[in-house]
């Protein structure tokens, strides 16, 4: 059985077929979905389809760093009062994006450690975005993050950056998606390395559409292609992983019994 850890099957994206989405990706095994929210609005539809789909979605609640300006104190009245919702295993996804810089840093910043701030009190993993900003995410945790725990959702770093993540935040993994099944990257060095109890798969659907499908929209059943591309290179079964990504992702969210996927 698989676990999708970062798939945003509430968006739009999804409208005309989501319930068949959902249950495509069932029926192909993979019985567990983390739906991160990135603002508000995606916050409550996750939780929405959470509640509708207990035991298989479970929800992230937090603001990205594209829309990081949009952060005000209802807001995170109102991200607290989703936080207490059973349905939500973690805070996130939040972090750093400097590549379309669409928040200044500084506010960036700020809005990632309000969430570091949030994980803390209500005792929840962190899905953390970091692209083109890894030397101040790394800065941010090793000043605000002691003692949390999180996952650095679809990892594209480098090997260096990847023992960096791995040696400031003991209590973090990486999660691997379509990027992993292609070329031009380290991504397959990374996966070699780290430790298979700190790394997890993700399809961050709609985007990132793995090799070898060649539709436009990724979707959680595609998880499988990047899981297959990291049992390939780890020298394991398919199953082997999909057994090992989900205890993590059980694990690391507090979704139930790890026994109870094997």
């Amino acid at each position: 059985m698989l676990t999708d850890s970062h798939t945003h099957i509430d968006t739009i994206r999804f409208q005309e077929d989501r319930e068949d989405v959902i249950q495509r990706a069932i029926e192909g095994g993979v019985t567990r979905m983390i739906d991160p929210g990135c603002d508000l609005a995606s916050s409550q539809a996750a939780l929405q389809l959470a509640q509708e789909h207990p035991g298989v979605i479970f929800a992230g609640v937090g603001v990205h760093p594209h829309d990081a300006s949009t952060y005000t104190a209802e807001v995170e009245a109102q991200l607290r009062a989703l936080t207490k919702e059973p349905e939500v295993v973690a805070i996130g996804e939040f972090g750093l994006d400097y590549y379309r810089m669409l928040t200044p840093r500084d506010t960036q910043r700020t809005v990632f450690c309000a969430h570091l701030d949030l994980a803390r009190e209500y005792d929840l993993p962190c899905i953390i975005h970091v692209r083109d900003s890894h030397e101040d995410v790394t800065e941010l945790l090793r000043a605000h993050g002691k003692g949390l725990r999180g996952v650095f959702h679809c990892f594209s770093g480098t090997v260096q950056q990847a023992e960096e993540c791995l040696s400031t935040c003991p209590g973090f993994v990486l999660s691997f998606a379509g990027p992993l099944t292609k070329q031009g990257n380290e991504l397959p060095e990374v996966a070699r390395m780290v430790p298979l109890d700190r790394v997890m798969v993700e399809t961050d659907s709609p985007y990132l559409v793995p090799k070898p499908e060649r539709s436009r929209r990724n979707e959680p059943l595609f998880v499988r292609h990047t899981a297959q591309k990291l049992a390939d290179i780890r020298g394991m079964t398919l199953e082997e992983i999909a057994q090992v990504t989900t205890q993590n992702a059980i694990r690391l969210f507090s979704l139930g019994d790890t026994d109870a996927t094997i």
